[in-house]
């Protein structure tokens, strides 16, 4: 899952509780991109990424599965 949210920075238990009293959203910081084409490219990246770990994960459990049988 790390790779699906790589646009944020990772939380944690302080930014958590600093964001409380945050009222004008200071604390937000994100990976920037030099365009909008960039940027579209990383997204797509990252989830075919994920994409192609689900999917040798599933494989893998299929695998498994019939060797059982």
């Amino acid at each position: 899952m790390d790779k699906a949210i790589f646009i944020c920075q990772r939380p944690s238990f302080l930014n958590g509780m600093a964001r409380t009293i945050d009222l004008f959203g200071s604390l937000n910081t994100y990976h920037t991109s030099d365009n909008a084409r960039m940027a579209d490219a990383k997204a797509l990246r990252a989830d075919w990424s994920v994409v192609m770990s689900d999917l040798a994960a599933s494989a893998a459990q299929v695998e498994n599965s019939l060797g059982k049988e």
